[in-house]
C-alpha cells in the first residue's frame, strides 16, 4: 500500500510532466487526454538525447524539424 494518496500521486506526476519544460508543439500533439505520462518522459528524454549526440558531432538543429 501506498503512504501516499492518489490525489498525492497524480500531483507528483503533474509537476514532472511540467518539469519536462514542452514546446508548444509537443503540447498540441500530446495533449491533455493524449499520451501517457511515461510515454511522454520516454519521448523528450530521446529528443534530449538525439540532441546532445548532434552537439557532440556539432551539428546544428533546424528549429521545427524533430
Amino acid at each position: 500500500m501506498s503512504c501516499w494518496t492518489k490525489e498525492q500521486l497524480e500531483n507528483m506526476l503533474e509537476d514532472v510532466v511540467n518539469e519536462l519544460n514542452l514546446s508548444d508543439a509537443m503540447i498540441e500533439k500530446h495533449g491533455q487526454e493524449g499520451t501517457a505520462p511515461a510515454t511522454l518522459v520516454r519521448l523528450v528524454l530521446e529528443q534530449k538525447d538525439r540532441q546532445m549526440k548532434m552537439l557532440k558531432l556539432e551539428m546544428k538543429q533546424i528549429e521545427g524539424v524533430s
